[in-house]
């Protein structure tokens, strides 16, 4: 039997894995992945035109006439026949005072509008983050802060239920230190009453012994006095020593009250005090003031008179003073029981906020919150057409101003004149009507440019507008420089497409220019300076919306020192379209901004 050489049989094993390693390393490859390649370009500011280019041909050319597009009267002529002008440079002006305020307002509507939209932009930033937080639920952090304020609420609660109790104690201390004084004071004040009716005694006793008038009226008044202060009835002629021992009436009621101090009694002994002193006082007054008196007599008259005065007023100030010691008492009380209200609420509320936290919100929350979303976001983007609109409108009346300003399209020479200052002016009536100059220059050069403009371009050209030119017959090398001097109202119809033949004339006197020259004409309609632009390609539209792609850098979460790139999606607002290919974006992508041109998903 033949046998295979070993070395034969390794070569073999040798080739077998070599393939099998093949094998596995191509399908590792075509199965790993591939990322999705981005086009992309960074939003920078550059200067932006516009221009319309068109086809024309040279033919010779005497003069510029120039009319108005819109109606109205002349308010100033710039120049006179023979006036040699440049180009750009105003030659008559109409009164556009009415269209220059509706400027201003529409100027104004639309900063206004603006301002506005910024206010959409934040309120939608706000239900934006209440959203995400109602999708990211309640964290233990919010948790441990409810906690916490339901532990400082339950204390809030406990001090106020600590104060009320402080304040009732206090008060009833404070009332009592007021009826004590006022005990002290009942004391005091019927002595001195009982005391100046020993005085009086005295006195009748003395002087007032015949019976008369005055002898009956001191007698009545001191019986009543008497009967009221001490307790006794025919008191009009006792004397001092038999008065001295009487201890009923109002001033036994006092000195009894010692044993059975309640405030009750003493308020009621207040009122009879209050009122024994008056009777007192009285029987004192009683004492015509024409009697003979001794200076003794007299001096100890005025003293009782003077006593019983002070504690009429002393009394009376004690039962106010208790008054208001209850009306203190009774608001302090009523404010402690209200902030244990407030505080007893407040606990309530924050075990509310807890329960709330520790349940999450509902999926019905988090659609409604969805709904407060879609709401700001079709506030912003209404704002936004608003906003558009309004520009739009300052530069419809800014065209409209356009319209009542001659300006020279080319410099040359004043030929004609035919308006003066306070005339009014009509434009042509109808598309085949003739129009009559208002103005005619004659050019530094001889030849003009016959171009047609197709409809989609014609409301770009405007008369005045500056112009490139080269002509065929010297290459594209060679530029030579126009402007537009008249627009045809009338449509010329050129293979089925609607055109407008406009007349360009050249600024500038060259000997190379002939008649006939095919011309290449690139028309300057508009410009801006210093915008942020991107290309055309890279707007795209979704919805009735213009929308930009744009990459944005944010952490890798599988590794957070690193970054990812991620593909957002942005509504924009859109300004001058360039000829280059480029267009202003006046909302929505900022300078530096990585933006998306294509996208190439792998095969």
């Amino acid at each position: 039997m033949k046998t295979t050489p070993f070395y034969k049989k390794k070569r073999y094993y040798v080739l077998l894995f070599l393939l099998v390693g093949i094998v596995g390393m191509s399908y590792y490859f075509l199965s790993k992945e591939k990322p999705v390649e981005y086009n992309t370009i960074t939003a920078e500011r550059s200067d932006l035109t516009q221009e319309v280019s068109v086809t024309g041909r040279v033919k010779a050319a005497k003069s510029a006439d120039l009319a108005f597009e819109a109606s109205g009267r002349i308010t100033e002529i710039f120049a006179k026949i023979g006036d040699y002008v440049e180009a750009g440079q105003e030659l008559i002006s109409l009164n556009n005072a009415d269209i220059s305020a509706l400027k201003r307002q529409a100027q104004a509507g639309a900063s206004s509008a603006q301002a506005l939209l910024q206010q959409y932009e934040a309120a939608l930033e706000t239900q934006q983050i209440k959203l995400e937080e109602l999708k990211r639920g309640t964290r233990p952090e919010e948790i441990q802060i409810a906690e916490t304020a339901i532990f400082n609420a339950e204390e809030s609660w406990k001090d106020a239920k600590r104060n009320l109790e402080n304040i009732k104690n206090k008060a009833e201390v404070d009332l009592q230190k007021a009826y004590n004084n006022a005990l002290t004071a009942l004391l005091k004040a019927v002595n001195t009453g009982k005391t100046a009716l020993l005085t009086l005694s005295d006195i009748q006793y003395a002087r007032f012994s015949r019976y008369n008038q005055d002898s009956i009226r001191v007698a009545n008044a001191k019986k009543i006095a008497v009967y009221t202060l001490l307790g006794t009835e025919d008191a009009g002629r006792w004397t001092t020593n038999f008065i001295s021992t009487l201890i009923g009436g109002v001033y036994g009621t006092v000195q009894n009250i010692l044993t059975n101090a309640t405030h009750e009694n003493i308020n009621n002994s207040l009122e009879a005090t209050l009122d024994a002193l008056h009777k007192v006082k009285n029987a004192l007054d009683a004492i015509p003031t024409t009697t003979d008196l001794t200076t003794t007599e007299r001096t100890n008259l005025n003293a009782e008179k003077n006593n019983v005065s002070a504690e009429i007023t002393t009394t009376s100030s004690n039962q106010q003073l208790i008054e208001v010691q209850k009306a203190a008492n009774e608001n302090s009380i009523a404010s402690a029981e209200t902030s244990i209200t407030n505080a007893k609420n407040a606990l309530a509320t924050a075990q509310n906020q807890l329960d709330l936290k520790r349940a999450g919100y509902t999926q019905e929350q988090i659609r409604a919150q969805e709904a407060q979303v879609k709401q700001a976001k079709a506030s912003v983007s209404a704002q936004k057409a608003a906003i558009a609109q309004a520009w739009a409108s300052v530069q419809n009346y800014q065209a409209q101003i356009d319209k009542t300003i001659l300006k020279a399209p080319i410099s040359g020479t004043i030929s004609r004149l035919e308006v003066k200052v306070g005339e009014i002016v009509f434009p042509s009536s109808s598309t085949y009507e003739i129009q009559m100059p208002a103005i005619s220059i004659i050019s530094e050069g001889d030849f003009e440019i016959e171009a047609n403009i197709p409809e989609v371009d014609i409301s770009k050209v405007k008369i005045g507008d500056k112009a490139k030119v080269t002509l065929d017959a010297y290459g594209s090398d060679d530029v030579f420089f126009a402007a537009v001097a008249t627009i045809n109202p009338a449509e010329t119809l050129i293979e089925g497409l609607t055109t407008y033949k406009i007349t360009l004339l050249f600024t500038e006197t060259d000997e190379r220019i002939k008649s006939g020259m095919t011309a290449n004409v690139d028309i300057l309609t508009a410009s801006k300076d210093d915008v942020i632009v991107i290309p055309q390609r890279a707007l795209i539209t979704k919805e009735g919306k213009k929308i930009v792609r744009i990459l944005k850098e944010k952490p890798d979460p599988k590794n957070p020192e690193k970054t990812i790139e991620e593909l957002t999606e942005v509504e924009v607002v859109t300004g001058l379209r360039g000829s280059a290919g480029g267009i202003e974006i006046t909302e929505g992508v900022n300078e530096g901004d990585k933006v998306v041109i294509s996208i190439k998903k792998p095969d």
